[in-house]
């Protein structure tokens, strides 16, 4: 018996998970060694996970030798920030049977459902109302296109929203508009204030708003909630004496388990050094298990905003595919338990009945 892990999705989305690799009742494995095909039937698996790892369907694969197993792992891409486009040879596997042999041969990107047993989300808006959108987004269409993601928020979603920087006379990173534990009523509200109010004067503090904002607002919110912001931004962090970085930035949101989603809007020729600032959200990103969603026109900004709805569902992940050997037919185990890691990245551990 083949074992593939796959990742159980709901809403008809298996195909980002065992349903990319199978057709018609036949399944192919990618950028393997080898390419099989084999026929599948649904079974049941008993799985144990460290860390935040997902729910797991097994899917048979047909027959094979009693000394042999196969397993698709799902690995998070924020478990392992800093490797990106990995070769085989990044990929560490092991079991503690020592008679059985683990090894990577192959491995595909994709998107799984973030692992989560109830949607309990604590969300902060960080709003850009620097003076630069007169000219990226005269129309206000970002402020249609972020409503609409607040409306299709859970009802029990606890939210905040925080603009940057502040609209007073006199400097402030932001202005907290509506406190975290905020309905999606007051935060609309909010937003539609903003939307005829006047720009910032003082510059764009990306980084003082983040770490500063988030110690603030998300530093003490529940611990079974889901800590995210979203922050929407058309410039790079600009400021008269900026003091914080995007490594206290960083540091806030690591130390408090925030992920970090930006909306970018312009290019090269509204942004000054366009692709090291969106290196630079990227990098932040992924180390937090977030995304940037980067668009050139306003027009697109909602679908960018949807784009975000769904990061809030699903993460960029690697269906790693692993194969084991039972190397002592004589002493074929009841249960194996596989660690996998890529680079320096945290370790999964899966236990796969034999």
């Amino acid at each position: 018996m083949v074992i593939v892990i796959g990742f159980a999705v709901g809403r008809d989305y298996l195909d980002t998970a065992v349903g990319l690799l199978c057709h018609r009742g036949n399944c192919t494995y990618w950028r393997g060694r080898e390419m099989r095909q084999l026929g599948w039937f649904w079974m049941a698996l008993a799985l144990g996970l460290t860390g935040c790892a997902p729910e797991y369907r097994a899917v048979p694969l047909g027959t094979a030798s009693s000394n042999y197993r196969a397993v698709d792992i799902v690995y998070f891409r924020s478990d392992a920030p800093r490797v990106s486009n990995p070769d085989l040879s990044a990929f560490v596997v092991s079991t503690d049977v020592p008679t059985v042999r683990a090894e990577v041969v192959g491995y595909k990107p994709g998107k799984a459902r973030r692992p989560h047993r109830q949607r309990n989300l604590s969300l902060m808006i960080a709003w850009d109302q620097s003076s630069s959108l007169s000219e990226t987004d005269p129309e206000r269409k970002r402020f249609p296109a972020v409503e609409q993601l607040v409306r299709n928020l859970p009802d029990t979603a606890r939210l905040g929203l925080v603009n940057f920087a502040s609209l007073g006379a006199s400097y402030a990173d932001y202005d907290v508009c509506a406190p975290m534990g905020s309905s999606k009523a007051r935060v609309l509200s909010e937003l539609e204030r903003l939307s005829g109010s006047p720009f910032s004067v003082h510059g764009t503090p990306l980084w003082n708003t983040l770490t500063r904002a988030i110690l603030q607002m998300l530093a003490n919110e529940p611990p079974d909630r889901e800590r995210w912001v979203v922050l929407f931004t058309d410039g790079q962090n600009e400021i008269g004496v900026p003091t914080l970085s995007e490594a206290d930035a960083l540091q806030a949101a690591q130390q408090h388990k925030v992920r970090l989603v930006f909306v970018l809007l312009g290019n090269e020729q509204t942004i000054s050094r366009y692709h090291e600032v969106r290196q630079t959200l990227e990098y932040l990103a992924h180390a937090t298990g977030g995304a940037v969603v980067a668009v050139e026109q306003a027009q697109n900004l909602r679908e960018a905003f949807g784009e975000v709805l769904d990061t809030l569902e699903y993460a960029p992940c690697y269906y790693v595919h692993v194969r084991l050997y039972e190397t002592d037919a004589s002493r074929q185990p009841e249960q194996v338990q596989v660690h996998l890691r890529v680079a320096d990245g945290k370790e999964r551990v899966v236990n796969v009945r034999w």
